[in-house]
């Protein structure tokens, strides 16, 4: 995650940051640089995760008694979300569990309804709430219909407005890996996928290191690596639900020794 920022004035009125978020120059006043760390475990390959993840649920079911995601007394601090598979008139799904927000106020046996009225095949919904430990999902009231559900976590820079404007990735493998992937993810209520007895689709990357890189995008055992992208212009409209993700993808375990993730910003 980064680090706090602390903000000081020179005596000619110029604003700096003090810590690993940074200005990058007068010329670029108001850009921010937003660092991540990453590491792929030992005895493990798959998918992690840098600034938020998805933990989505293994199956599309249609919610009746109370069907449940997640472990108990896990850490998450996480919104809870359903993808209809149908058009739905009148169903209203109700998640249920220990809630928990911003300022630290922790709610148990607390609940939040998704009303999913109108919506229709792949609509999203997202709880404005957040959850830790085990959560359930229940049909509330209306004609049910099936839906993924899962919990998501993404960086929204404190819930503001800003621009993506630059990528960068650099690390060093720890094993070889021959289709490793970096992607930066939107998150955002639009482009999901719903999958009938499997895991929702996420929205597609908004950039990705194989694609830039086309053939070139193996991991050599104990030699660098890196991805850079620029003059990028995406607006994430932080305040309102959306915010980014990073999604690694390793097909060897270990592949990453370490790695820098990088966020260019500019606020607004």
């Amino acid at each position: 995650m980064p680090f706090r920022v602390r903000q000081v004035k020179n005596s000619l009125g110029w604003v700096y940051n003090m810590g690993s978020i940074r200005y990058t120059g007068p010329s670029e006043l108001g850009s921010l640089d937003v660092p991540f760390s990453i590491i792929s475990p030992v005895g493990a390959a798959g998918i992690f995760y840098a600034g938020g993840f998805y933990l989505l649920g293994s199956t599309s079911y249609t919610p009746a008694g109370g069907t449940t995601l997640g472990s108990s007394n896990a850490a998450y601090g996480a919104h809870a979300f359903i993808v209809l598979g149908a058009s739905s008139a009148d169903m209203v799904v109700r998640i249920t569990g220990t809630s928990i927000d911003d300022l630290g106020n922790r709610t148990a046996s607390d609940t939040q309804d998704l009303d999913t009225s109108g919506g229709s095949l792949d609509d999203y919904f997202e709880t404005t709430k957040k959850w830790i430990g085990q959560i359930s999902f229940s049909l509330q009231s209306g004609t049910g219909v099936a839906i993924n559900d899962g919990l998501c976590k993404y960086w929204d820079n404190q819930n503001t407005n800003f621009r993506l404007t630059g990528i960068e990735v650099t690390g060093h493998a720890g094993a070889s890996d021959s289709a490793p992937n970096f992607e930066v993810l939107y998150h955002r209520a639009t482009g999901w996928t719903f999958n009938s007895g499997a895991p929702v689709t996420t929205p597609p990357p908004l950039e990705d290191m194989q694609t830039d890189y086309n053939t070139e995008f193996a991991f050599v055992f104990r030699e660098p690596f890196a991805w850079k992208r620029v003059g990028l212009n995406t607006k994430i409209a932080g305040g309102s639900g959306e915010g980014l993700i990073g999604r690694v993808v390793t097909t060897s375990a270990k592949a990453i020794e370490y790695a820098n993730w990088i966020y260019s910003i500019r606020q607004g």
